[in-house]
């Protein structure tokens, strides 16, 4: 890893405080930087958006969900890769994340190895 891998920013947006302290402990084990938030809403009304690197994004969520929070920040001109998590990996929800501009869904219980393989991907494209 990278000494410049230490200050890419990585936010993690789900409703499940446990998934969202996880992730954010994994995250932070793989020398990246961790923000999270537990609604799409407390992530858009934060100062990190413009700052994310890479976004870690449950699916379903109240208010508004996963898809819906990468659509509104594409219409503000903000593309940060995303991962989509989701413990509801149904036809619909992989079919919804295949016409969105997500690089992939991982199934929960996350997998710690296929998600710091997956942020290494987004983080090195530039």
């Amino acid at each position: 890893m990278s000494l410049s891998a230490a200050i890419e920013l990585v936010s993690i947006v789900d409703d499940d405080p446990f998934v969202r302290a996880a992730t954010s402990s994994l995250v932070r084990s793989f020398g990246w930087e961790a923000r999270a938030f537990e609604s799409a809403i407390d992530f858009l009304a934060s100062d990190v958006p413009a700052r994310t690197r890479c976004l870690v994004c449950d699916i379903q969520m109240p208010a508004m969900d996963g898809i819906a929070l990468v659509e509104r920040l594409e219409r503000e001109g903000l593309r940060p890769p995303v991962i989509f998590i989701s413990a509801f990996a149904n036809a619909r929800t992989r079919e919804r994340v295949k016409t969105s501009a997500a690089l992939c869904l991982i199934e929960k219980p996350i997998d710690a190895a296929e998600l710091e393989a997956w942020i290494g991907r987004a983080l090195s494209r530039d």
